[in-house]
């Protein structure tokens, strides 16, 4: 089965190659229903691991998903080349082999079902689900509502004359639009407005009717959850619709899940958490590695890793989004987590976004002309719909045109699809590098007479996050401790057979300095040793074992001697 990343997939084709996976990798993957949409869609879940080296839910996992927003199927195909990389890569890459043995692999590609479909196949747009909200009968409010008026398949934008208006043609490119002079009379100016009909229209101010489907998924999750007067699309009351619902079990099920990343569009942006308050306020080493593995993502995407909060939501308690997927997983569930803003249109076209600064009215112009000249040179000019009369029936004589804004802007054309999942792929494989990883060493049964025998080892964590996954996760009693146990035929235990050990330390909570020859600050303990005194006859095999909630289990053997 060979997948193309060359378009977006329904609903169908998307179910389908999943459906496919599971048969075609039976030890690898399995599929499993996380809930069903209101129109009767199944919520898809993905767990993938080397089964014969483990339990999927005793290894240390990595969570992925795409497609919170409808409009945002780029996550969605991200989401589904990765499933298909390891898949295809397991015993011929070296990497994803190791990942794979040594890891689980959770996903839910696509969050919204039914709202990617609409969007997909019509010209609608809709922030997450097709259901009505805030109102019952949004179509009952007056104002202008976004529609294909002129049957070309697309929601594009009118200009309409206006001597008022407040934008003019470009002299340096017909299409673009640039704003009229503070003190400019002469001339031929315009008012642009969505592509669409006016509901009791009298002639006078054209108001924007309230969304018809204004439910946001990524605003209706309990960490910080507002009503919808603070935070619109919030929902009315936390996991109130059936995929936040599915998405939080599925989350809450699986404990084993140390690091998350969740792929939205659009913006060539990697948003570490927390996105409700100052990072000061966090944990600080959560805060050092969210920011060296964001590093890596950069490297990988070109992406800037930016704090969510003071960076991108505005740094201020008015400001910052509600009820958001990341903001959860890390403050309630110590998940340490991500949110990729995938695909930047402005990027590409050389236009600066990050950091965020207020720019001129000629910077505007500039680097909309900027984009129109990486639309012909990069689309063939495809991605601007040159301006064209029509007739509207309220308005009268309009022009529509613009960006095609669904394959443009808010997702990668599909000449770029695939460059954009592999690169988020190579991201997210070297995220997955980073969990805890257990080894037992000097693994030893020393006899001390008389059939007694003390049985001991060193149990270290060699990977790069900790044992509990975070600091969070200690704070909201996320983290359950290591436990290590001996066990053998007909051996006696003198003491408790099973005692907890803590935790460990990764190489992340190792934040020393290197300069000049000095060390500065201290590294937590990586390694414990561990040991029972048991009695038993020479020549029976011992087990000892550690595991952890997040941080796997492994196990070693020796014989008394």
């Amino acid at each position: 089965m060979e997948l193309k990343f060359d378009h977006y997939y329904l609903y169908e084709e998307l179910e389908s190659a999943l459906k496919g996976f599971a048969e075609k990798y039976p030890s690898l993957m399995t599929l499993e229903s996380a809930g069903k949409t209101p129109e009767g869609r199944d919520i898809w879940a993905v767990t993938i691991t080397d089964t014969s080296t483990g339990c999927p839910s005793k290894k240390p996992a990595f969570y992925f998903d795409g497609n919170h927003h409808a409009g945002e199927v780029t996550g969605s195909m991200i989401s589904m080349y990765i499933i298909d990389y390891l898949l295809k890569n397991f015993g011929k890459d070296e990497r994803v082999t190791k990942i794979l043995k040594r890891y689980t692999v959770y996903a839910i590609p696509r969050v919204s079902p039914d709202g990617a479909e609409v969007y997909l196949t019509t010209p609608e747009t809709l922030r997450s689900v097709p259901r009505p909200y805030p109102f019952p009968n949004p179509e009952e409010k007056e104002g202008l509502y976004p529609a294909d008026i002129d049957g070309d398949g697309e929601i594009l934008l009118m200009r309409v004359k206006d001597p008022a208006g407040e934008w003019k043609v470009s002299p340096k490119d017909p299409r673009a639009l640039v704003r009229r002079k503070p003190d400019e009379e002469e001339g031929t100016f315009y008012r642009v407005y969505t592509e669409g009909f006016l509901r009791d229209y009298d002639g006078g101010q054209i108001k924007t009717a309230p969304p018809k489907w204004g439910i946001d998924l990524n605003r209706n999750y309990p960490y910080s959850w507002a009503p919808d007067t603070r935070q619109p699309g919030a929902g009315e009351f936390p996991l109130s619709e059936p995929e936040t619902r599915a998405v939080a079990e599925f989350i809450v099920s699986h404990p084993n899940i140390v690091l998350a990343f969740t792929f939205h569009t659009t913006g060539g942006v990697i948003l570490r958490v927390p996105g409700s308050h100052p990072a000061s306020k966090s944990p600080q080493k959560d805060i050092q590695t969210l920011i060296a593995i964001g590093e890596m993502g950069t490297e990988e995407t070109g992406y800037p890793c930016i704090p969510c909060y003071e960076d991108f939501s505005g740094g201020s308690p008015d400001s910052f989004s509600t009820g958001a997927f990341d903001d959860w997983l890390y403050e309630h569930r110590g998940i340490l987590s991500y949110t990729v803003e995938t695909w930047n249109q402005a990027q590409r076209a050389g236009v600066s976004q990050w950091p965020r600064r207020p720019k001129s009215p000629k910077e505007q112009d500039e680097d909309f002309l900027k984009l129109l000249e990486w639309n012909d040179r990069e689309l063939g000019g495809a991605g601007f719909e040159p301006w064209r009369p029509f007739d509207h029936p309220q308005l009268g004589p309009v022009e529509i045109g613009g960006w095609r804004t669904k394959f443009v802007v808010q997702n990668a054309p599909r000449a770029f699809l695939e460059g954009e999942c592999y690169k988020n792929c190579m991201f997210s494989l070297r995220a997955m590098m980073t969990l805890p990883r257990l080894e037992l060493e000097k693994v030893t049964a020393k006899p001390l007479g008389g059939g007694v025998y003390e049985v001991s080892a060193v149990v270290r964590n060699v990977g790069y996050l900790p044992t509990f996954g975070s600091y969070q996760a200690h704070l909201v009693n996320k983290a359950k401790p290591l436990e290590a146990w001996v066990a053998g035929e007909s051996i006696e235990v003198v003491g408790k057979t099973k005692k907890e050990i803590g935790h460990l330390e990764g190489r992340a909570g190792d934040n020393r300095g290197f300069a000049g020859g000095y060390f500065r600050g201290g590294a937590g303990a990586r390694e414990e040793k561990i040991g029972w005194v048991v009695k038993g006859k020479k020549g029976t095999a011992v087990t000892i074992a550690v595991s952890g909630q997040r941080a796997g289990a492994v196990e070693a053997r020796v014989v008394l001697e």
